[in-house]
């Protein structure tokens, strides 16, 4: 079942239907509806092959402070939407929209999983005090590769 997250001021300003546009466009329409949210939530947004949005759904909510999520909870739903790519955000209460070690770490793992389901992960957001900080815009996902990824697992394993 999808469902949609609202603000607690009512917005909800990239809804179904609406086309995803730069991640600059995307932060700042998060920015503001997430910013105030008391708990960390984590929020996905299924789009189709054009970049509209096809559906919205809260993943997880967590505590003030940790958001525990996996990346099978976040491709489940895009899944079920039949998204082809998929923007992910989740929202720091304290304010601060700087990525920590673990969010750079869930960030890497969910761009590995969309690669191997063929769902591609265009963005993920951290969301804070009327700030939003982009792992796109930061290019955290550009040095990663699938098969240097999966040579490292093997040999680490061996």
């Amino acid at each position: 079942m999808v469902q949609t997250i609202t603000a607690p001021n009512g917005k909800e300003s990239l809804k179904v239907g609406m086309q995803a546009g730069s991640s600059r466009t995307v932060g700042i329409a998060l920015s503001e509806e997430m910013s105030e949210l008391r708990q960390e939530t984590l929020v996905l947004l299924a789009l189709n092959v054009k970049n509209q949005v096809i559906a919205r759904c809260e993943v997880f909510r967590g505590t003030v402070d940790a958001c525990v999520a996996h990346p099978r909870d976040v491709f489940y739903q895009a899944i079920v939407a039949n998204a082809a790519r998929v923007i992910v955000v989740h929202n720091h209460p304290s304010g601060l929209a700087k990525p920590s070690p673990s969010d750079q770490e869930f960030g890497q793992r969910l761009w590995l999983a969309g690669q191997l389901l063929g769902i591609e992960l265009l963005d993920c957001f951290i969301i804070g005090r009327h700030s939003y900080f982009s792992f796109g815009e930061h290019d955290l996902f550009n040095a990663l590769s699938l098969p240097e990824t999966l040579a490292k697992e093997d040999s680490s394993n061996s």
